[in-house]
């Protein structure tokens, strides 16, 4: 039976003591938009709670299996309006405390950090052994490692480093009856049975709670310059078909819309910003024999300040909190359709008075879609269409898309996962293995997991 909120305070405060647990309501982590992203207008939970270690985390997990408590996950919260919406949830448990540097293999290349830390500072630490985490996420400022792990986010660097998955070669996380499983191990060659790092990866942490993580990383590079080229969609299709085929080495390729376009420095019906990160000379020699191949269309080279704050307010275009007015996907298509998928959707929506900023990663077909328009939180109905129509796009390209961020509402009315393929009952039955009695981060995964 499940105990009174008064008796889930009793239960925590001899496992974190009273600084630890705090009304959900008295702090600022969950904002009411983030709240009612999360929640809709189902009844919050009273209580917050934050262990400082691993084994303090395992033993309110244990707590939870023992009473049946339904857990919410979070570390910065950052994310946390992502996914399906949950309710009934009894407690939220918080990974922030959870931010120590384990340990930094320096000769190795590799980190070994707690899931509350935020990427940002562990970037900072990492500069200062030239070496860094090729991930540019959503929300790179708070984002946590725990929470990029559960929601698998990655940007354009993937083109040079690979997937998310690619990066994490050992983990270690709670089950849902409060046991601390460890997977992989923190060098990069190791053998160890079933990939659970790659199984907790993009699991939204409705398998286990992640609490150690061990990354890959890479040196920083020396210099850093983008190439920003501007044209019809038929010209960049024939320079990005060119440009992935060519010995040219870059860590970012990024188609983006027409609308992304004129918010930045060069205008233009679509375009494409490749970034070029290496030694001085390579990189000069690599924008040179870029500019070449895009003779004829409108250029732009972006170098030092100018090419980091590009990026920066690329990011900052797409990922700007909970918006009542905004959809924001995650979507994919085959690599050979980006540009005729992105041009189709830019139509779709300027007949319909929508504002679509779009971003594709050409190399992996992946990207983000942003949709706004004022009758989005207003009329409901209609932005169901809309989603609907943008996500049938997506599939006749062998595609999907995802609805990461949009009114509950609109949650509420839509299958926000759109999963379409034949995994869904292996999904159910992972489930039901990890966690019998789904008190993980109830319904915010595909099928309602």
């Amino acid at each position: 039976m499940v105990l009174s909120t008064a008796d889930i305070k009793q239960q925590l405060l001899p496992i974190v003591g009273s600084d630890q647990v705090s009304p959900l309501s008295e702090t600022a982590l969950i904002s009411p938009s983030r709240a009612e992203q999360l929640f809709g207008q189902g009844k919050l939970p009273s209580y917050i709670v934050f262990p400082r270690s691993q084994t303090e985390l395992a033993a309110v997990v244990t707590a939870a299996h023992r009473q049946q408590w339904r857990l919410l996950i979070c570390g910065q919260a950052s994310k946390i309006h992502w996914g399906g919406l949950t309710d009934q949830i009894d407690v939220v448990v918080c990974t922030q405390s959870l931010d120590r540097v384990i340990a930094h293999a320096v000769g190795d290349l590799t980190v070994t950090v707690e899931a509350g830390l935020p990427l940002s500072t562990l970037q900072a630490d990492l500069a200062q052994s030239k070496q860094y985490v090729a991930l540019d996420p959503a929300y790179p400022d708070t984002a946590t490692i725990g929470g990029l792990i559960a929601t698998r986010d990655t940007g354009g660097l993937r083109h040079r480093y690979g997937s998310l998955r690619d990066m994490c070669i050992g983990i270690t996380f709670v089950r849902a009856d409060g046991q601390l499983v460890k997977a992989g191990g923190r060098v990069v060659k190791n053998v160890a049975g079933y990939d659970l790092m790659k199984l907790m990866t993009g699991a939204y942490g409705s398998l286990g709670i992640i609490s150690e993580v061990t990354l890959r990383l890479y040196p920083i590079l020396e210099t850093s310059s983008t190439v920003l080229v501007s044209g019809s969609q038929r010209e960049i299709a024939e320079l990005t078909h060119s440009l992935l085929r060519s010995a040219l080495t870059p860590t970012a390729v990024d188609l983006l819309s027409a609308s992304v376009l004129q918010t930045g420095p060069i205008p233009g019906e679509m375009g494409i910003a490749v970034r070029m990160q290496s030694v001085a000379e390579s990189v000069a020699v690599q924008c040179d024999r870029l500019l070449n191949q895009a003779q004829g269309l409108s250029t732009l080279t972006l170098e030092g300040n100018q090419d980091a704050d590009f990026w920066q307010q690329l990011t900052h275009r797409f990922w700007q909190g909970p918006d009542a007015s905004a959809i924001v996907c995650k979507f994919g298509v085959v690599p050979t359709q980006t540009t005729y998928v992105l041009s189709q959707l830019t139509q779709y929506c300027q007949q319909r008075g929508i504002t679509c900023f779009g971003r594709i990663h050409a190399g992996s077909g992946t990207g983000v879609l942003r949709l706004e328009h004022e009758g989005i939180g207003k009329e409901p109905s209609s932005a169901v269409e809309w989603v609907g129509a943008v996500r049938s796009h997506c599939q006749q390209a062998h595609g999907f898309l995802t609805v990461l961020e949009a009114p509950p509402v609109l949650k509420q009315m839509i299958d926000i996962w759109g999963y379409a393929g034949n995994a869904l009952a292996s999904m159910h039955k992972l489930k039901q293995q990890f966690d019998p009695h789904k008190i993980l981060n109830p319904n915010r995964f595909v099928g309602g997991i």
